[in-house]
């Protein structure tokens, strides 16, 4: 009679066993494959979330936003799993903000770690300035940059593995603007 019991039970907790093991490798190479137009939807995302925040910010900087492409070097391939035509890439975008002064700059973070607060996300403070992990996993960052000690807005994609479409030309390394297409100013030389 335990034998009719135990079979079962031992059978579904393989499959159970197999499944777990099968998440594990994918995560371990780094998710599943997407393709190159959910890339170009991630990018898009990206950069939208950073200009949703860019026009969000009070007071406002003075320039109109224009994103800067970041390239990353923590979305690699480093152990090998990725197949013939899979690539990984990062959406990372910046822009630079021109506010009148640093109590601008100081108004705008209060004032965004406000707006955030409320939208019920959780807030963490960095190295001069605030982020915040916003839908599908990109993590917008308002601080005084690194390098220049500049007020800078940044977003960050997650790293997503894509399958290429061969004839399909797009790059994200050469879409600068973040709009999901290389426009003829953006294609290398």
């Amino acid at each position: 009679m335990k034998s009719k019991i135990v079979v079962p039970v031992l059978g579904v907790t393989l499959v159970a066993l197999l499944g777990l093991t099968a998440k594990a490798c994918e995560t371990i190479q780094g998710g599943p494959v997407h393709s190159t137009e959910e890339l170009r939807d991630h990018v898009r995302a990206t950069t939208r979330a950073g200009e949703d925040t860019y026009r969000a910010l009070s007071p406002a900087p003075a320039k109109e936003p224009y994103a800067s492409r970041q390239g990353s070097s923590s979305c690699v391939d480093d152990f090998g799993f990725d197949d013939t035509g899979v690539s990984r890439a990062e959406p990372i975008f910046t822009w630079d903000l021109d506010f009148a002064g640093d109590d601008d700059y100081r108004a705008a973070l209060a004032s965004l770690r406000a707006t955030w607060s409320e939208d019920g996300r959780t807030v963490e403070k960095v190295d001069n300035g605030i982020t915040a992990t916003l839908d599908d996993g990109i993590r917008v960052t308002l601080h005084l940059d690194y390098y220049d000690g500049e007020p800078e807005l940044r977003a960050e994609g997650t790293c997503m593995r894509y399958r290429h479409n061969y004839g399909d030309a797009y790059d994200y390394m050469y879409d600068d603007n973040g709009d999901g297409t290389v426009d003829a100013y953006e294609r290398p030389n």
